[in-house]
């Protein structure tokens, strides 16, 4: 009984890490959304590599890389103060 009471509580709790996350986000400006969507498959379609990425936007690897780590940094920061 304790799990299946668990299970709803959990999936509850997701959808609000979701929610949250979503919300983050929509406030980075259009090229920083860009790429976290693309990296990371958030508007339903598959996640692309660094390359794919880069490939698409017309810059390096290199540099998907440093804005991707800056992006999620930042992501972290927003998210941590509306906890």
């Amino acid at each position: 009984p304790r799990r299946e009471l668990r299970r709803p509580v959990q999936r509850l709790e997701r959808l609000e890490d979701e929610k949250t996350v979503r919300e983050a986000v929509a406030g980075l400006d259009k090229r920083e959304r860009e790429i976290i969507e693309m990296r990371y498959g958030l508007t339903g379609r598959r996640e692309l590599t660094q390359k794919e990425v880069a490939d698409k936007l017309g810059i390096s690897q290199s540099y998907i890389s440093r804005l991707e780590k800056r992006i999620i940094e930042r992501l972290r920061g927003q998210i941590a103060r509306r906890v």
